[in-house]
């Protein structure tokens, strides 16, 4: 589903403004007056990106940048931090002649592994903390670590920006199990389909099938999460990817990552990642993905061989066995689907649908797998989104002023 084309026109004005109050509070001397305002000061108490920055460096063996301090700028919130050496991962790994994200035709095997094997200790590092709860963490006041609110994913950050959705449609809690936590992610495709006032749906035939479509995938996710449904849970990072990892040359050694925003505590499921950023044309993914995930799946192993000779992992927390087992199960694709708003349907449809449900005859027969609260709600949710579509509006949920808060 595409994003709301009026939410993105607001999202780029948004991005001017934030640009001219950037000019005009002196760029070129901003950063240094940041900094001098915090070395050598201990870091504040922060909000997730911070803390969890915090506890990975205290918890793991992940290269990770100092906090110096954070607040609040005359161009929003900021973060002050040590400079690590390196190179984005990514100018090893991508084509620099295609404008979407591929992986350069001319790269060695030994090349891709040394920099599959930085990935691989980074989310074998990450897997190792076990939590009680799903959520985003922080100190409380003994200096303990704890879950406590529900986790800001990169898709719930999409969906505010460009299908301006409003933020406090979203479960504040943490999740107790992850039953609970997958249903509300498939809820906010709901949300997705509801809230987005315009390019939600082409017709209103669209609109059945968007609608049959979240209905079933939410049935889903209620039953692929039984197993170990109340943890332990592990970190995860929604945003782990070769721009965000620094590297040496001519070694590629992981010198430092960067941007934990969006990392929380989840279910082990969703460790379940590729190696780099996937294709728009889901069949293109699969031609390119799997021979990938292969080599990845084999230094992978060679990685978690080398932490249990070490001790640093015991076999039991090995991930190479689920992740190949999660492309055979179908957990891989409902995984994707879980987390990106805009391919959701693409996903389903392709991957989904018939694998669970069976082979698909029509829309109609779909549409009686659906709860009888379900087929009661359908024609009243059409009839407002065909109006809204009619309407061609955007609601307004925050001033520019409000965003730079947020």
């Amino acid at each position: 589903m595409d994003y709301d084309s009026r939410a993105e026109e607001r999202s780029n004005l948004t991005f001017e403004v934030w640009i001219q109050n950037l000019l005009r509070n002196a760029p070129e001397g901003l950063a240094g007056w940041l900094a001098s305002q915090h070395w050598p000061g201990i870091p504040e108490k922060v909000e997730d990106e911070v803390a969890i920055m915090e506890y990975i460096a205290q918890h793991t063996s992940i290269p990770v940048p100092k906090v110096l301090g954070t607040g609040q700028c005359p161009v929003g919130p900021y973060i002050v931090m040590t400079y690590i050496e390196g190179k984005p991962m990514s100018r090893y790994l991508t084509d620099p002649s295609k404008e979407t994200s591929s992986l350069r035709p001319d790269i060695s095997l030994p090349t891709l592994k040394r920099t599959y094997f930085g990935m691989a200790n980074i989310i074998l590092e990450l897997s190792k903390p076990a939590f009680p709860f799903i959520g985003a963490l922080k100190k409380d006041d003994d200096d303990n670590w704890t879950v406590h609110k529900a986790p800001l994913t990169f898709n719930m950050n999409r969906l505010s920006q460009f299908s301006n959705i409003p933020v406090n449609v979203f479960t504040k809690q943490r999740f107790t199990t992850a039953a609970y936590y997958f249903e509300d992610l498939a809820q906010h495709h709901f949300h997705h389909l509801s809230l987005q006032r315009n390019n939600a749906i082409v017709d209103e035939q669209d609109c059945r099938k968007k609608y049959i479509a979240r209905c079933l995938f939410r049935k889903l996710s209620r039953q692929i999460s039984t197993e170990h449904c109340t943890g332990p849970f592990r970190l995860y990072c929604d945003d782990l990817k070769p721009d965000n990892i620094l590297v040496d040359a001519p070694l590629l050694m992981v010198t430092g990552v960067v941007n934990w925003k969006f990392t929380y505590a989840a279910p082990w499921w969703l460790l379940l990642e590729r190696p780099e950023d996937w294709d728009d044309d889901l069949n293109v993914f699969l031609e390119r993905y799997m021979p990938r995930f292969h080599t990845f799946l084999e230094v992978l192993r060679d990685c978690e061989d080398l932490k249990i000779r070490r001790g640093h992992i015991t076999p039991e927390q090995r991930l190479s066995k689920v992740m190949e087992k999660s492309i055979e199960s179908g957990l891989f694709w409902i995984c994707l689907a879980l987390r990106h708003g805009s391919m959701f349907d693409r996903i389903y449809w392709r991957f989904i649908d018939e694998r669970f449900y069976g082979p698909f005859e029509s829309i109609e027969k779909r549409m009686g797998l659906l709860s009888e609260e379900e087929q009661v709600e359908f024609d009243l949710f059409c009839e407002r989104k065909m109006e809204k579509k009619r309407e061609g509006k955007l609601d307004v949920n925050y001033s520019i002023d409000e965003l730079f808060e947020l």
